[in-house]
């Protein structure tokens, strides 16, 4: 892999070759190396798609156990069919936390492989850094941005993405079991997009602006630690701790108010969410009270 050119790879061999000039070439293109590093694992993603689409059908296990409940169990009475129904339903809750489990744990190496095969360019960033910037900038930002992609990779962010496409399945069986059912489960989905959006547009600034006090809070703390002596012999710490206090200030008001604007959109769409359930319930309800009403069974 020429990310790795003159690395010890996993089956212990060292190449110590110089990479052809046309993989030199590639390395000058941004984002190659991250490209390269996740389409390595794009066997990974495959599997980890194929449990996403196994765990979106086995998400529904709880609402047909309540279907079948309400249309076999109460209408006959039948305490074993209940009884055979908790086992299966039991059965396949456990073998969706197992899925779940798997999955999680494929996300998380899918992060480390992708730290492992872009840690030594990142170490050498942090090497030759300086000299590009002459001690300008944020030297160790390289290896916070690749904690930031394994961290992302390894958390929820990914299996959300696969579970998406997943929507449309949902929103034909709630039509496939009335139009007013989907009716009411597509204007419900479309308002959680829109709140979605609205929180990521409007915190988006706020993060930001929090993300480059935060950088420079950094570098002043660094340029601080690396000019000890000076500030002491010069007695300019004072000066300095006030530009430190200005940018934590800074920083906190922009990280307030983002996690308030992300906070308050969170409790709206959990309780959308929630009433959103109630509405699909209550339409059922109604239109089983209305086809009772006109002799329809």
């Amino acid at each position: 892999m020429v990310l790795f050119w003159g690395r010890t790879p996993v089956g212990g061999v060292r190449n110590t070759r110089t990479p052809p000039a046309r993989w030199r070439d590639d390395l000058q293109r941004p984002g190659f190396e991250l490209s390269a590093a996740l389409a390595a694992c794009r066997g990974a993603f495959v599997g980890v798609a194929l449990f996403s689409g196994m765990l979106n059908v086995l998400y529904l296990t709880g609402s047909f156990f309540m279907l079948e409940v309400y249309d076999r169990v109460l209408p006959s009475r039948s305490v074993p069919t209940l009884v055979g129904l908790v086992i299966i339903t039991a059965l396949l809750f456990g073998f969706q936390g197992i899925l779940e489990l798997i999955r999680g744990r494929m996300l998380v190496r899918i992060g480390n492989q992708i730290d492992w095969r872009l840690s030594d360019r990142v170490y050498d960033l942090v090497v030759r850094l300086p000299l590009r910037t002459r001690g300008s900038g944020d030297g160790l930002q390289p290896v916070r941005d690749l904690d930031t992609v394994r961290s992302v990779l390894s958390g929820s962010g990914p299996a959300a993405l696969f579970d998406l496409p997943w929507l449309p399945f949902y929103l034909a069986i709630c039509f496939a079991f009335h139009p007013l059912i989907g009716g009411t489960a597509l204007v419900g989905a479309v308002m959680l997009v829109i709140l979605t959006l609205l929180t990521d547009r409007l915190s988006r600034r706020s993060v930001q602006k929090a993300s480059n006090y935060a950088a420079a809070r950094n570098r002043l703390a660094e340029a601080s630690r690396r000019n000890a002596e000076v500030l002491a012999s010069m007695a300019i710490s004072t000066q300095l701790l006030a530009r430190w206090q200005e940018l934590g200030v800074a920083y906190r008001r922009q990280q307030k108010t983002a996690n308030d604007i992300s906070g308050g959109f969170g409790v709206i769409g959990r309780i959308l969410r929630m009433a959103l359930q109630s509405a699909v319930l209550a339409v059922g309800a109604w239109l089983a009270a209305a086809g009772r009403r006109h002799g329809v069974r």
